[in-house]
């Protein structure tokens, strides 16, 4: 009986061995963009795109690209400014030659966004809806001046919108 339990012992360390040699390790790096004021998200609330492809249609130019997204807010009674951080813009990367930079309009609720603030009053956003969230509102990213591309290639160009929460509405 000894040599039974003796040998179901090594047995069993023997397959504990064999089952570590075949392990596996998954390593994720989470991550998140704090603001404790205001997030820009899809209207589900869910976050936007890291990047898009924007289609383009021989002989028409760039199709537009639009999300619909809401503004969410710890204080709903404050008005929001939105600007862009720089000139949205389709910079040549990869390209043939006499390519040119091709600027891009960008709007949020059918107004066009530029480097000034534009002001959303707290009214026009927060209809009370759902509890903390703005209206669902078009996010888009058009050509500016629509029309054909001369120089084929690879364009890219960051989209960055900026939203600062006023001090208090008037």
């Amino acid at each position: 009986m000894y040599r039974t339990l003796k040998q179901a012992a090594l047995g069993l360390a023997l397959f504990t061995a064999a089952l570590s040699a075949h392990a596996a390790e998954a390593h994720i790096t989470v991550w998140a963009n704090v603001d404790p004021t205001l997030s820009l998200l899809k209207a589900d609330g869910s976050v936007l795109p890291d990047a898009v492809q924007m289609p383009y249609r021989a002989g028409q130019g760039l199709g537009s690209w639009s999300e619909r997204v809401r503004v969410f807010s710890n204080d709903t009674s404050l008005d929001v400014d939105v600007r862009l951080a720089e000139p949205a813009v389709l910079m040549p990367k990869v390209t043939a030659a006499g390519a040119t930079d091709i600027p891009l309009a960008v709007s949020l609720n059918g107004r066009e966004l530029g480097v000034a603030p534009i002001a959303f009053t707290a009214d026009q956003l927060f209809l009370g809806a759902i509890p903390g969230a703005s209206i669902e509102m078009p996010l888009t990213v058009a050509q500016a001046t629509p029309g054909p591309i001369a120089a084929a290639g690879l364009y890219d160009g960051p989209v960055s919108l900026v939203l600062v929460q006023r001090a208090s509405s008037l």
